[in-house]
């Protein structure tokens, strides 16, 4: 059942991304095109320069526009899922986690997607800018361990950034009226309390940790320290994921209102 949960969001959510997506992409190709033109003979017409930074300036409005939409399609769908879907979806034979995996698989992807289009779409608008071609320089392959622990720690953290609006929507789940209001209300509480444990967490580690970390660091290889480092911080980035998901499932489970 998760696989046709995952097919009917992506479906429904490639929709809306794609067809922007697409319109953001050409007309980030134009501005590519004209970028290399005026490159070459901007001096003799001094007013294209102003229409090319205006043109420059709507492309990389457009590029946040994609990224911010790839991450909020899947947060809108799991609102209306405890909204005005909520009869239709909830009564289906499917358990509370599988419909948050849905959403938190499909949101991860888009907002991956999101930022790589973003990548893409700014490495053409610069190169138009500087009037260079677009190289790829090799990875090397000591650096591979490293690089795959960072894109897990990013994987964890877009998780993390799903779930805390989960969350808010499945609080505000348990209101009958201004559902909306309160969802974005609970979100900056939720955000403030988890600045706030934070700042908390990193005071008792630079009074009790901290210090014990100089004879561990003379013992350890910097490459290996950072991995050590991102490794900690992967784990925690988990734990606090799986205390998001957890409060939102039990109020998906024992707290929603349909009413």
């Amino acid at each position: 059942m998760l696989t046709k949960l995952l097919k009917y969001d992506f479906k429904a959510t490639g929709r809306i991304i794609l067809p922007i997506a697409g319109g953001v992409l050409l007309l980030n190709f134009v501005s590519d095109l004209l970028g290399h033109y005026v490159n070459n003979t901007g001096h003799t017409m001094p007013w294209v320069g102003v229409f090319m930074g205006l043109l420059t300036l709507a492309t990389f409005l457009g590029m946040l526009a994609v990224l911010a939409i790839c991450f909020f399609a899947s947060v809108q769908r799991y609102y209306k899922l405890l909204g005005e879907q909520g009869y239709l979806m909830l009564a289906l034979p499917v358990h509370a986690w599988q419909h948050i995996a849905a959403k938190l698989i499909c949101g991860v992807v888009w907002t991956l997607f999101g930022f790589f289009y973003f990548g893409i779409c700014g490495t053409l608008t610069l190169s138009a800018l500087d009037g260079d071609s677009f190289s790829l320089t090799g990875v090397n392959i000591q650096d591979v361990p490293l690089l795959l622990l960072f894109f897990l720690l990013i994987l964890a953290l877009i998780a993390g950034a799903q779930l805390h609006a989960y969350l808010a929507c499945a609080y505000a789940g348990m209101f009958t009226q201004h559902r909306l209001t309160i969802s974005i209300i609970s979100y900056f509480v939720i955000g403030f309390i988890g600045q706030m444990l934070s700042l908390v967490g990193t005071i008792v580690f630079a009074i009790k940790v901290y210090p014990s970390l100089d004879n561990i660091g003379s013992m350890v290889e910097l490459q290996n320290s950072i991995l050590l480092s991102i490794c900690v911080i992967f784990l925690l980035t988990l734990l606090v994921d799986a205390l998001l998901w957890a409060l939102t499932q039990w109020l998906m489970s024992s707290r929603l209102n349909l009413a």
